[in-house]
């Protein structure tokens, strides 16, 4: 038999066979909470209920932590599709290092140079792709800053334009 596996999200991905869900349960992606579909009949049920399926004797406390809602009890969070509908997930990298990155490239483009704000909006939308809600923070503040420095650029350049050095205008 063959079955889908029910994201959180109420996306299917799957179907996959029996050996390949034991596989994923030993790789952590399948909790035995998590609600399979049958590819035949299309009935619902959670994984622990399905015959075949090898998870891991739990005690009380590590089976009340799989229950709770966050990303410990969904390890679907974020993935992707793969070729037939299995999610991937990016284990490790949830985005935070480029974050990081684009904050700092952000400050500097603030304090140095308008075009390093570009490295920091390539960072803030990488982030942003691994599911990471802080890249919008790097991602606001250097486009506001980028057409403040933008403005401030173009009023001087017409300033100089308009009143060039030499000239009797008053400063």
């Amino acid at each position: 038999m063959r079955y889908f596996v029910i994201g959180d999200d109420g996306q299917k991905y799957g179907p996959a066979d029996v050996a390949t869900l034991n596989s994923w349960i030993t790789e952590g992606r399948l909790l035995p909470t998590q609600q399979l579909e049958d590819e035949a009949s299309g009935m619902r049920l959670a994984a622990g209920a399905v015959q075949g399926l090898n998870f891991p004797v739990q005690s009380a406390a590590e089976q009340a932590a799989a229950t709770q809602p966050g990303p410990a009890s969904n390890p679907y969070a974020g993935g992707q599709p793969y070729q037939q509908g299995y999610p991937r997930a990016s284990f490790g990298d949830d985005g935070s290092e480029d974050v990081k990155k684009a904050w700092i490239y952000a400050v500097l483009g603030f304090f140095c140079c308008l075009f390093l704000h570009i490295p920091a909006l390539i960072f803030a939308g990488k982030a942003e792709s691994k599911g990471n809600p802080k890249a919008k923070g790097p991602k606001i503040f250097s486009i506001v800053v980028l057409v403040i420095q933008i403005l401030w650029m173009g009023f001087n350049i017409m300033n100089i334009i308009n009143h060039p050095p030499g000239s009797n205008f008053p400063r």
